[in-house]
């Protein structure tokens, strides 16, 4: 339709110009206007064309040194600008104790070669094409951060427009430093920043980003595969001009955050480092021997042991800021073995008072128990003595019946006032160890209860700080 348009005009344009000379002359009317169908029916035929005429036009194979060597610009004082498109579609890994971090995106970068157009029209409306890249002169783009060698796809095809821009693709799989900052592991965000610049300078390269921060957000958005530990939030562009001794020199940095999935490590650390320290303080609040709380206490910090082992694989060995989660472990932990030594200061007490009973340890009490005990002892000892001189005499002359009975009777009233004397400070003494014994159970049950308590309210001030710690 284009074509027909086109003819239709240059007829027009024809008659035109060339009708004056004929007026006058009907023949020679009739031969312009002949010659002019003519003109327009093969101007109306259709064209045929290819990539290859376009290819042939450009004549790029004997210009190999120009295209490829130089930089492709007329003028050499103005700066060639080079846009980027970046795209970010995965982060592949993140190592907290190497303190890098493995992207993949696209990168695509177009620039004006002064050297190569063509007029649309003369080839059909062609306005692209595709040839190699090894043909053209292509921009060094380096990273600053990579950490490793260059690891990426560069097409071996570049797209060529009408006006001269030619588009190449670059595929990335980069490992990239980055100061990832695991204060608030594993509920921490990341920002890793991916700087790209050129060896030339400001004067000769000028390095721009072809799409805004709204724009590459939606696109890395939509390209991302969001299958992994870490989310994508965001994606900032900064473009600014780094200056050096010898020259200044164009920088674009892409600025990436992202945010841990952190329902995992609840899971496997947290969760159960808590319920470890619920059990501890439930089974010091039980009724149960010290001895056995200390042996299943034992057992529980060997299991959080464990899991701090678990946690020492994840994070960096140097940090400037300490991560909330090894001040989490490392508080239960103390407040674990605080446990145990409570359980064993109880267990000592109590092993204290059963080993030397209150009654004798009342020295006083054992010199009134020797005492009676003597006293006890003389009546019989003295008992010939005691008797009167007829009943020495017994196997001279028989003694009567009455008087020996009188005479033991003195003697058991004897001993059982002694019997009941003893008897007395028996009772009283221990009706003092009971209401000793009853103070001592009494303290021991007070220093119980109230170490457990002190170490339950530091246990909920500690974890209250951590919690604050975590929502920053």
């Amino acid at each position: 339709m284009a074509d027909k348009v086109f003819t239709s005009h240059l007829t027009q344009e024809i008659m035109r110009s060339y009708k004056p000379r004929f007026q006058g002359s009907v023949k020679k009317e009739a031969n312009l206007r002949s010659w002019t169908l003519i003109i327009f029916q093969e101007a109306t035929q259709k064209q045929i064309c290819g990539y290859y005429d376009v290819a042939k036009y450009l004549n790029i194979s004997s210009k190999k040194e120009l295209f490829s060597y130089t930089v492709p610009k007329r003028n050499w004082e103005e700066a060639l600008e080079v846009d980027l498109d970046f795209t970010l579609v995965s982060i592949l890994s993140v190592q907290e104790k190497m303190q890098v971090v493995t992207f993949y995106f696209w990168l695509l970068v177009s620039w004006k070669n002064d050297f190569i157009s063509w007029d649309p029209l003369d080839f059909c409306n062609i306005t692209r094409i595709t040839l190699p890249v090894k043909l053209f002169w292509t921009p060094d783009i380096y990273i600053d951060e990579r950490a490793d060698e260059d690891k990426f796809t560069l097409s071996p095809m570049a797209f060529v427009t009408s006006d001269g821009y030619i588009h190449m693709l670059q595929t990335y799989r980069l490992t990239s430093s980055c100061g990832l900052d695991v204060h608030a592991f594993p509920f921490d965000k990341q920002k890793c920043n991916l700087t790209m610049t050129t060896i030339c300078s400001d004067k000769e390269i000028l390095l721009k980003s072809s799409k805004s921060s709204m724009k590459a957000n939606q696109d890395s958005h939509k390209s991302f595969l969001s299958s992994g530990e870490w989310k994508f939030e965001e994606l900032r562009i900064i473009e600014h001009t780094w200056g050096y001794e010898i020259s200044n020199f164009s920088i674009v940095t892409y600025e990436v955050s992202m945010k841990r999935q952190s329902i995992l490590y609840v899971l496997v650390l947290i969760l159960p480092t808590f319920t470890l320290f619920l059990l501890d303080m439930a089974i010091s609040y039980a009724f149960a021997c010290p001895g056995e709380k200390i042996a299943f206490k034992v057992t529980l910090i060997l299991q959080v042991s464990l899991l701090s082992l678990i946690l020492n694989d994840m994070l960096p060995s140097v940090s400037d800021n300490p991560p909330v989660i090894a001040m989490f472990f490392t508080g239960i932990f103390v407040f674990m073995v605080f446990g145990i030594l409570e359980n064993a200061f109880i267990l000592y007490l109590k092993q204290k008072k059963s080993e030397s009973p209150p009654f004798m340890r009342n020295k006083f009490m054992n010199i009134i128990l020797r005492k009676k005990k003597k006293q006890s002892e003389k009546p019989v000892a003295d008992l010939g003595d005691g008797l009167p001189k007829g009943s020495q005499q017994a196997g001279r002359s028989s003694l009567s019946e009455k008087c020996r009975e009188e005479e033991s009777l003195v003697f058991l009233k004897h001993i059982n006032a002694e019997l009941q004397q003893i008897r007395k400070h028996l009772s009283l003494e221990e009706c003092q160890d009971d209401s000793e014994s009853v103070v001592w159970d009494n303290m021991i049950l007070l220093v119980e209860k109230g170490l457990y308590f002190t170490r339950l309210i530091f246990s909920l001030i500690f974890l209250t700080f951590v919690a604050v710690q975590w929502t920053y």
